[in-house]
């Protein structure tokens, strides 16, 4: 079942949007570090904005890569 769209999760995804524009191709794991989130916080958060069109996701080898749309 989805989870309710809340406040802190818009707030989230603008915040993860805005790094992943500044910031050019970077794997979860610097969005994790950089911003003080758990993974399944920020992995949850790129899933949406991947379902959204905002964002893409750029494999490398076992790595993922998340890149800035918009």
């Amino acid at each position: 079942m989805p989870r309710k769209i809340t406040d802190k999760i818009i707030e989230r995804k603008k915040l993860i949007h805005e790094y992943l524009k500044k910031h050019g191709p970077i794997p979860t794991v610097e969005i994790v570090k950089d911003l003080g989130l758990s993974h399944s916080q920020v992995f949850y958060i790129l899933r949406l904005l991947l379902r959204e069109g905002k964002v893409r996701e750029e494999r490398r080898g076992k790595m993922a890569y998340w890149v800035a749309v918009e």
